[in-house]
């Protein structure tokens, strides 16, 4: 009878160290997690209240008609074109390389601005067709400049009234 008394014992306090353990993680963890830090409504303390942050949307871009712009095509590039039209949000342009012209949502026209464009400044540029294709300043010119294209075409000269940036 005494063994099984010590086993009993024994049982006892092992349930009971497991237990304190048990106990002393939770109450350890108890400080690490937080149910609700809202404070209800009457007891809501009187500071300023946060603004969200403001919501960043795109310029709404004025075109005007005889505006060089470029232009979004069926194919999804983008053509030198000029503006024709505006109404809404939908400008219709007649396209440079064959005088083809189409009625395109606002969002697809970038105007083409009269600017300086600096060594190393990535742009896209019209290359053939009145096509405009990705590339970099590589030389300032006179009244032009050496764009280098990103698809590794041999450099060529492009004015500036053929370049937007990227």
């Amino acid at each position: 009878m005494q063994r099984r008394g010590s086993v009993v014992k024994r049982k006892g306090l092992l349930v009971g160290l497991v237990v304190a353990i048990l106990a002393t993680g939770v109450l350890a963890l108890s400080g690490c997690v937080t149910v609700n830090s809202t404070p209800k409504p009457d007891t809501a303390s009187t500071a300023e209240p946060v603004n969200p942050a403001p919501v960043e949307t795109t310029p709404t871009i004025e075109f005007t008609v005889s505006q060089s712009v470029a232009a979004k095509w069926t194919d999804g590039a983008l053509y030198k074109a000029e503006v024709i039209g505006v109404q809404g949000d939908q400008v219709t342009v007649k396209y440079v390389d064959d005088q083809s012209t189409m009625t395109v949502p606002a969002a697809d026209v970038r105007p083409i601005l009269m600017r300086t464009w600096v060594l190393g400044e990535k742009v896209q540029a019209v290359w053939t067709k009145a096509r405009f294709y990705m590339g970099e300043i590589s030389e300032v010119l006179e009244s032009s400049y050496m764009v280098k294209w990103d698809d590794g075409s041999a450099p060529s000269e492009v004015a500036s009234d053929s370049i937007i940036a990227r």
